[in-house]
């Protein structure tokens, strides 16, 4: 039998899990083995491996995990770890930035981009995506002029 809280406790327990996650998100450990693994996703689109997606997939699933590993300070990485956690900031500022006209402009452009990069990857079309490259870096250096003084 349905209870009208019924809605709101799910609500919550999702609102929960959410938060979990991207608390998680913010560890290095699982930060480092989320990225690494959707880094693992192009080459497998591009080369039809099925191994290379499974394992994707599952670098994304585990990072979701509470990974049981040492701190990254007290292993070899230490060495990384200031650049990890500034990036790990940066994504963190992002997300809590308010969303104004030139982040939903950001998020709209990967809402895009991502499933037409991995179409074109899939279909192993490169050319497009140098073209976009090429475009993202030439507006890239435009910006940079323009901030510099120089008019283009």
């Amino acid at each position: 039998m349905d209870t009208p809280e019924a809605p709101n406790s799910f609500r919550r327990k999702a609102a929960h899990v959410l938060d979990r996650l991207r608390l998680r998100r913010r560890e290095p450990w699982n930060w480092c083995v989320q990225n690494l693994s959707l880094a693992l996703f192009l080459p497998g689109l591009l080369m039809h491996n099925a191994a290379l997606l499974a394992l994707a997939g599952l670098g994304l699933a585990a990072g979701c995990l509470s990974l049981p590993l040492p701190p990254m300070e007290h292993t070899e990485l230490r060495r990384i770890l200031p650049r990890i956690e500034r990036l790990i900031g940066q994504e963190a500022a992002w997300l809590a930035a308010p969303l104004d006209r030139r982040k939903k402009w950001r998020v709209a452009l990967m809402l895009l981009g991502t499933p037409l990069t991995a179409w074109l990857l899939w279909r192993q079309d490169i050319g497009p995506l140098g073209l976009a490259l090429a475009a993202a870096y030439l507006l890239h250096v435009r910006r940079r002029n323009i901030a510099d003084g120089i008019k283009p």
